[in-house]
């Protein structure tokens, strides 16, 4: 389910946002920053979440978020989430990827990992709104609500 389009965005995205649920239904939102595709799944360094860590083990449901700010496109993968201890067979391969981004500077002592069951684009409405719209307008457009200039 993670294609070779959905890899690249996760690899292009400095952020991305999980998504879980208490058992109550309440919703938790947060930013991560040190995460990767892998063996089709999507895993996250849990640096500082224990609300993320608890929600998964109560509630095993979760959706993960990438979006490239001056596209403004991206996907979603929702599926079953875990939380992988250093005990478990799944840990080492995991941390490997991730200490790689990391070079140990951001300690971790779990992983969430989120096994991709649906992927959804993410598309700006301004795509669908005026068809004629094209990336390199879309980026432009970003880039000037955010003020940033390219490097020269």
């Amino acid at each position: 389910m993670l294609t070779d389009d959905v890899q690249m965005l996760i690899d292009e995205s400095v952020l991305c946002w999980l998504a879980t649920c208490t058992p109550q239904g309440e919703p938790n939102v947060s930013p991560k920053e040190i995460f990767a595709a892998h063996d089709g799944s999507v895993i996250i360094a849990n640096i500082m979440s224990p609300d993320s860590a608890r929600n998964i083990r109560d509630n095993r449901r979760a959706c993960v978020s990438f979006i490239n700010i001056f596209t403004q496109r991206g996907f979603k993968v929702a599926g079953a989430a875990n939380v992988l201890q250093p005990v478990d067979d799944a840990y080492a391969d995991a941390e490997t990827a991730l200490l790689a981004m990391t070079g140990g500077h951001y300690p971790f002592k779990t992983i969430f990992r989120i096994e991709a069951e649906k992927v959804r684009p993410i598309v700006a409405p301004r795509y669908r709104l005026f068809p004629e719209t094209t990336e390199a307008v879309q980026i432009d457009s970003a880039m000037h609500t955010y003020g940033v200039r390219p490097v020269t």
